[in-house]
C-alpha cells in the first residue's frame, strides 16, 4: 500500500512526535544538558524539523542551536515544545492517523502511571498530557541544586566558586562589563578593537579545523562584509541560516590582511533587540572558574533575575532612598548584571556598594553596643595620678599625643563600662609606652593586666623589653618567666611580670597557671595561649592585644566571655587606612599618635638593585661603626630552605664574619635561640658590646637602640611592606639620622613595586593605603577578620560612601537598636545573611 510504503521511508508526523516528545522527556531527566542522545540535538532536531515544521519556530530556539542556549532557555524551549506536541493535531492529520491504526489493536488503559510518561507505540488513543512547568522558587535561600535552570555540572562548577543559593547567584556580580554598546561599521573595524556587529548572515560553512570542526558565518551590516570563525561550533553553520539577523561582539583579529571576529559572544536578533545577553550591549564579565563559560554564567545570572527579582524585598526605608537619591533594590540588582547604559550600570554600583557598608556599619555598631551593655567592668581610680608617678621615673616624657591617648583610656576604664579601644600610631611614636602606663595603674588599684602578642616569639621580646621599662630583675622562682620591678611607690609589693606560651614546659606552665590564678603575677604576657580555659586571671582588668590584624577574632572574642568583662585596647604596630579603621574596627574608639619623641630625625631608605649597590651599603655601615654607631642586618629565615630562595641569619652571619665584616664585632639573634640567649644577646648589643647585630624579624617589636642608625633588610621581597616599615623604625631612634637598605637576589615583578613603594614612601599612613591598594583589604587584615569578604561590590575607595553609611546607621540604630521595627524587617534580615560565617569580635 502507498501509506505503508511512505511510513517506512519516513516516520508519519504523529509517530515523529512521540519520538521527540520522548527524546526531549530524556533530556529532561538530565537537565537539560544536551546529552539525551549521543552527539547532540541539534542534527536530530534538523532532521525532525522536515516533519514537524513549527519545530524551529518554538521560542527561544528559533534559529539559535539547541546547544548554544544556556540551561534557562533550554528548559523553557524543552516545556514549549512538549507542549506542543501535546496538542490536538489538525482535523486531516487526525483522520490519517485514524485510518493508519484501524488494523490495529486498541491499546488497554493503563492507570497510576505518571502523566509525562511518553506513550509505546501502538497506544495512541492514550492522551498525551501537557509537560508540567517547574514551579518557581519560594525563597532566595532556595539551594541551586533545586533551580530548574541549572544543570547538575554548573551547579557544582558554582558551587566551587561561592554560589550556594539563588541569592548568591543574584549577589553574583561582574567584575565589569565591556562597552559593545554602539556598533562598530564592518569599514571602520581596527584590528585588536573590542567592538560589536549587528548584521545579517550571507552565507555559512563548515570547516574541517582541528578534531571538533569550526564553523564560518559571512555577515553584512550593508557597509562591508564581515568574516567570522567559530571554532568548535561546526553546527552553527547550519542553525545559522542566510538572512538571520545576529550581533557579535568580541575583539577584532586579522586573517590575510583582513578583519575577522573568532568565537564572539553573538545573539540572534529574531526575538527583538531589546533585552540581549551576549551581544551588542554593555557585556557582563563575571568571576569564574575553569570549565564554567561566562555565556553559562550570563544564561544562569539572566534566569535568576526572572524568577528570583520578585522575591527580593527592599532593605532601605523611603526616607533614606530619597536622601541619598539611590534607586530601588530591585532596579538596582538588575542593572548591576544588564544595564542598558553605562550610568545605570554606575547608579547600581553606588546604590549595592551602599548596602554592603551600610550592613557593615550596622553590625560594627551593634558589637560596640554589646561589648558596653555589660557594666561592672572593674573601676580604675587616681589613674593619672598613678601614671604621672610611673612616668616620672622614665627617661623621656610623653608627647602631646601620647598624652592625650592615655588621658582617654584612664577615662574610659574609670567609667565600670568595658573600654573597646583601636590604638595605632607611626612606628617609633611610642604605642608600647602608652599600655605600659595604662597597665601601671591597673596593678595600682589591684587588678591585673595582660599583654597579648601574636606569636611566641613577639611575646617573648614585648616580655623583655616590658622587664627592661619597669627595671625588673628574675624572680629565684622562675627566673626563665617571671620578672620583679620596684613598686615605683604605688603598691607594696613589687610588680611581677610574668611570660606564658604554649612551647613551656608543663612543669613551667602549670607554676604559671597556679601564680595567675592566685594573683601572684600581676602583668601577663602570652600568646592566645592566655584565653584558655585553664588559664584563670580573676582580677584581669586590661587586655592589651598587640598587633591585632595579626591576632584572631576568636581568639578576641573569648576576652568578651569573661566576667568581669576586662577592658580591652587593640594596638596596630603601623598606621591602618581610615576605610579600615571605620569598617574592620569600626566597632572600637580609634586613638592615633602622629607625633614623634623629640630629637628624631629623617630616616633615608635606599633600594640597593645591584651588587655595587650591596658593596655601598657595606661601606656605609663601615662609616657608621667608624662614628661609633651599631647596626642591624636581618633576614627572614634562621636557616637556609630548599623550598623558598632567601637569605638566611645562620649563614649569613657565618658569611659576613669571616667576608665583608671580618673587622667588626658581629653578634646572632633568633627566635629558637632560648629566651636567657635572646636577652644576653641584646644586652650586649644595647651596652654597645656588639656593633652588628645579624638577625630575623625578632627585631621588629620591643627593639630600642638609640645608637643604631643602619637596618640592612636581606631578601626585602620576602616581608610585607608592614613589616618593612617596622623594621627600618628600629633605627634613627636617637639624635642621629638612620639609614635603611633593602636589598635582594631575585626579584619579580610585584616584588618590584612593592620595593620601590616603600623606598619612595617614608611616611607610614601613606604607606598603608598604598599597601591596601596593592594587596586589597582581604590579604590586608585577614579576609576572614576583615569584614570585606563579604563585600561584592564596595572597595576601600569608597571613603566618603562609608561615612554616609555610618550616619545613616547611627540614625537606624538610634530609633531601632535592634532592628525590630516592621520596617526594618528586610534589612534586619540582609543583616543576618550579611553577618553569618563572621564571628563579631566584641559580642
Amino acid at each position: 500500500m502507498p501509506g505503508t510504503s511512505n511510513r517506512t521511508a519516513s516516520p508519519p508526523r504523529d509517530e515523529a512526535a512521540i519520538r521527540l516528545r520522548r527524546i526531549l522527556l530524556h533530556e529532561r531527566s538530565l537537565n537539560y544538558s544536551d546529552k539525551a542522545v549521543i552527539g547532540g540535538l541539534d542534527a536530530l532536531l534538523e532532521g525532525f524539523a522536515g516533519r514537524i515544521p513549527w519545530l524551529n519556530q518554538v521560542p527561544p530556539r528559533q534559529s539559535t542551536p539547541y546547544s548554544a542556549l544556556g540551561p534557562g532557555d533550554r528548559q523553557i524551549w524543552v516545556e514549549r515544545t512538549l507542549e506542543r506536541l501535546s496538542l490536538p493535531q489538525s482535523p486531516d492529520q487526525t483522520n490519517e492517523v485514524a485510518d493508519r491504526r484501524s488494523t490495529k489493536k486498541p491499546a488497554q488503559t493503563r492507570s497510576a502511571k505518571p502523566a509525562t510518561r511518553p506513550a509505546k507505540r501502538g497506544s495512541g488513543r492514550q492522551k498525551l498530557a501537557p509537560a508540567p512547568k517547574p514551579a518557581p522558587p519560594k525563597s532566595l535561600d532556595t539551594p541551586t541544586e533545586k533551580l530548574s535552570f541549572l544543570t547538575l555540572p554548573t551547579v557544582g562548577k558554582l558551587k566551587k566558586i561561592g554560589i550556594e543559593t539563588l541569592h548568591d547567584l543574584l549577589w553574583l556580580f561582574p567584575r565589569r562589563h565591556i562597552d559593545y554598546s554602539s556598533p562598530t561599521r564592518a569599514g571602520n573595524l581596527e584590528f585588536g578593537q573590542e567592538t560589536t556587529v549587528v548584521g545579517h548572515v550571507v552565507r555559512t560553512e563548515k570547516l574541517s579545523i582541528g578534531r571538533r570542526g569550526a564553523a564560518r558565518v559571512l555577515v553584512n551590516d550593508g557597509s562591508g562584509l564581515v568574516s567570522v570563525t567559530f571554532f568548535g561550533q561546526p553546527y552553527l553553520a547550519s542553525s545559522l541560516k542566510p538572512g538571520t539577523d545576529i550581533a557579535l561582539s568580541g575583539k577584532v583579529g586579522e586573517f590575510r590582511g583582513r578583519a575577522q571576529l573568532e568565537n564572539p559572544e553573538y545573539e540572534v536578533l529574531g526575538r527583538g533587540n531589546g533585552d540581549k545577553t551576549h551581544a551588542g550591549n554593555l557585556l557582563p564579565v563575571y568571576p569564574t572558574t575553569e570549565g564554567l563559560a561566562q555565556r553559562t554564567i550570563r544564561n544562569a545570572t539572566r534566569a535568576a533575575l526572572e524568577v528570583g527579582l520578585p522575591l527580593v524585598k527592599e532593605t532601605l526605608p523611603d526616607e533614606v532612598l530619597g536622601r541619598r537619591q539611590m534607586p530601588r533594590l530591585k532596579s538596582a540588582i538588575a542593572d548591576m548584571h544588564f544595564p542598558a547604559a553605562a550610568p545605570d550600570a554606575a547608579a547600581a554600583r553606588q546604590r549595592l556598594a551602599f548596602d554592603e557598608l551600610l550592613l557593615n556599619q550596622l553590625l560594627v555598631l551593634q558589637n560596640r553596643r554589646k561589648w558596653q551593655s555589660r557594666t561592672g567592668s572593674p573601676t580604675i581610680e587616681n589613674g593619672n595620678a598613678i601614671a604621672d608617678s610611673f612616668l616620672a621615673g622614665l627617661e623621656f616624657e610623653l608627647t602631646d599625643d601620647q598624652r592625650s591617648t592615655l588621658d582617654a583610656l584612664l577615662t574610659d576604664m574609670s567609667t565600670g563600662v568595658p573600654m573597646a579601644r583601636l590604638l595605632q600610631g607611626e612606628v617609633g611614636s611610642g604605642k608600647t609606652v602608652v599600655a605600659l602606663s595604662a597597665i601601671v595603674a591597673c596593678v595600682a588599684n589591684g587588678f591585673q593586666g595582660a599583654f597579648l602578642a601574636p606569636t611566641e616569639v613577639l611575646a617573648e621580646q614585648h616580655f623583655l623589653s616590658t622587664s627592661r621599662q619597669l627595671g625588673a630583675e628574675p624572680s629565684p622562682l622562675l627566673p626563665s618567666s617571671v620578672t620583679l620591678a620596684s613598686g615605683y611607690g604605688l603598691t607594696e609589693k613589687p610588680i611581677s611580670i610574668g611570660l606564658l606560651t604554649g612551647s613551656q614546659s608543663a612543669a613551667q606552665k602549670s607554676k604559671m597557671h597556679q601564680m595567675i590564678g592566685a594573683g601572684e603575677i600581676d602583668i601577663v604576657i602570652g600568646t592566645h595561649a592566655l584565653l584558655q580555659d585553664a588559664v584563670d586571671m580573676p582580677n584581669l582588668a586590661l587586655a592589651v592585644v598587640d598587633e591585632q590584624h595579626r591576632f584572631g577574632v576568636e581568639q578576641r572574642a573569648a576576652l568578651g566571655k569573661r566576667s568581669p568583662r576586662p577592658h580591652m585596647l587593640a594596638m596596630s604596630a603601623t598606621p591602618i587606612p581610615r576605610t579600615l579603621a571605620l569598617t574592620v574596627y569600626g566597632d572600637l574608639d580609634v586613638s592615633v599618635l602622629k607625633q614623634m619623641p623629640a630629637g628624631r630625625t629623617p630616616l633615608t631608605t635606599a633600594w640597593a638593585r645591584d651588587e655595587f649597590a650591596r658593596e655601598q651599603a657595606y661601606e656605609k655601615l663601615h662609616t657608621e661603626i667608624a662614628a661609633g654607631r651599631q647596626a642591624f642586618i636581618v633576614c627572614p629565615l634562621i636557616e637556609q630552605s630548599d623550598s623558598i630562595t632567601a637569605r638566611a641569619a645562620l649563614p649569613e652571619f657565618e658569611r659576613l664574619n669571616s667576608g665583608p665584616l671580618s673587622d667588626l664585632h658581629l653578634g646572632l639573634l633568633h627566635g629558637r635561640m632560648p629566651i636567657a640567649d635572646k636577652q644576653a644577646a641584646m644586652d650586649r648589643f644595647r651596652n654597645g658590646d656588639t656593633q652588628v647585630l645579624v638577625a630575623t624579624p625578632v627585631i621588629e617589636v620591643g627593639v630600642d637602640v638609640p645608637n643604631a642608625t643602619v637596618m640592612m633588610i636581606e631578601s626585602a621581597d620576602r616581608f610585607g611592606l608592614a613589616q618593612l616599615h617596622q623594621l627600618r623604625g628600629r633605627v634613627g631612634r636617637g639624635g642621629n639620622a638612620g639609614t635603611c637598605f633593602l636589598l635582594s637576589d631575585s626579584l619579580s615583578e610585584e616584588a618590584i613595586v612593592r620595593l620601590r613603594t616603600v623606598e619612595q614612601t617614608p611616611d607610614g599612613f601613606d604607606l598603608a593605603d598604598k599597601d591596601l591598594d596593592l594587596r586589597g583589604p582581604g590579604e590586608y587584615t585577614g579576609t576572614r577578620q576583615s569584614g570585606w569578604a563579604q563585600m561584592k561590590v564596595a572597595t576601600p575607595a569608597d571613603l566618603d560612601l562609608i561615612e554616609d553609611c555610618r550616619d545613616e546607621a547611627d540614625r537606624l540604630l538610634a530609633v531601632d537598636p535592634e532592628l525590630n521595627a516592621p520596617d526594618n524587617a528586610a534589612l534586619a534580615e540582609e543583616l543576618t545573611r550579611f553577618a553569618e560565617g563572621r564571628p563579631a569580635e566584641l559580642s
